[in-house]
């Protein structure tokens, strides 16, 4: 049984995908997220970044903003956004790495991005930005809130060891997933278990806890189907 902890709209997604193909799955949300309610200036001169799914919600909330100028991160974000009628988009990057570099080019360079984020960032993002000297301004327009404790359900199959493997889409996910493991006092579980991470930055929160390289196995791609492929492969 494999162990998914995006929220509830994505495991479920997920988790219809992965049992079509005979892959039991148990559903385990470890962060929900809130809109904040707060009037934005929007400038048609500025860029701003979309970096996630819960960016594009807020940004359907605040409404009166289809026509700002957009560099986005994920094909899946691309998707939504094109959705909801948002249609200047400059750039889609495949990561953070790759819009850094975009960003850096001579007639990108100059332009005033606004990071639209949550609460919690891609730190390595921020740094990279402060870096190059790349001008922004961050706007927070939703809030992470990070899960408190496992449903029972859970406890139980980790110290059965019915679960077999987790799925991780973000580092914050990570990191709730093992203070949780230490809360309830079933680290010990880590031994059965491997890991499916969306990236090598979740691979590290993985390593900091003495996970096994061996067990983590990290997605050719930071997306969905690619993950999917990876655990079809491993199964």
């Amino acid at each position: 049984m494999i162990l998914i902890t995006r929220p509830k709209s994505e495991a479920e997604e997920l988790q219809k995908q992965l049992e079509k193909k005979n892959i039991h799955c148990l559903i385990e949300p470890l962060t929900h997220h809130k809109f904040i309610d707060r009037k934005i200036k929007f400038n048609e001169k500025n860029i701003y970044i979309c970096a996630s799914q819960r960016c594009v919600e807020s940004l359907v909330r605040l409404k009166n903003n289809y026509n700002i100028n957009l560099v986005v991160i994920g094909k899946k974000v691309e998707k939504l956004l094109r959705q909801n009628s948002f249609k200047n988009i400059l750039y889609v990057a495949l990561d953070s790495k790759q819009l850094i570099k975009w960003m850096k080019k001579n007639n990108n360079y100059l332009s005033c991005y606004i990071y639209l984020s949550g609460n919690i960032i891609n730190n390595e993002f921020i740094n990279d930005l402060k870096k190059f000297q790349i001008s922004y301004k961050r706007k927070i327009i939703y809030q992470t809130i990070l899960k408190k404790s496992f449903h029972r359900n859970t406890i139980k199959n980790l110290k059965q060891n019915k679960i077999s493997s987790i799925v991780f889409f973000s580092k914050t996910s990570a990191y709730v997933f093992f203070k949780l493991l230490k809360k309830y006092k079933i680290f010990f579980v880590v031994k059965n278990l491997s890991f499916f991470v969306l990236s090598s930055r979740i691979a590290k929160v993985c390593k900091s806890h003495k996970i096994k390289h061996d067990v983590i196995k990290i997605s050719p791609k930071p997306n969905q189907s690619s993950i999917i492929s990876l655990i079809l492969d491993l199964k």
